[in-house]
């Protein structure tokens, strides 16, 4: 229990920095922790909402980052019907089909930003 604690909190931390926290719970309750893919998702579900209102304040007021409202009610309202789906087609799909699609997706989403890391890192090296 003390284990799962800690690994909630370095989650959370990431969560709060901005890095897909959410996705890294998923994978430490199914793999380590043995919990059903389901479950897993709920935990993940309600975890997010809670660790994301525990963060939004130290963004906006202690170090005074500015969010576009207006974007994130045109995010919002395309998320909404979008997790809705979700919701519909989670228990509709194989557990083993959602697993690899959703282990397709951080595949890629890692490639994407280690090849994105790199191109800035080439950008910012200088030149002889």
């Amino acid at each position: 229990m003390v284990s799962a604690c800690f690994i909630s909190m370095l989650i959370a931390a990431l969560a709060g920095m901005g890095v897909g926290g959410g996705g890294l719970l998923v994978i430490y309750l199914t793999m380590i922790a043995g919990m059903e893919t389901g479950p897993a998702q709920g935990v993940n579900l309600l975890f997010f909402i809670l660790s994301a209102v525990s963060a939004l304040p130290v963004h906006i007021f202690i170090k005074g980052r500015k969010i576009n409202y207006p974007f994130v009610l045109l995010l919002t309202a395309a998320a909404v019907p979008g997790a809705m789906l979700g919701a519909w087609l989670a228990p509709r799909l194989p557990a083993d089909l959602a697993r690899r699609v959703f282990g397709v997706f951080l595949l890629v989403s890692g490639g994407l930003s280690l090849y994105k890391l790199r191109s800035s890192a080439k950008n910012r090296a200088p030149r002889s």
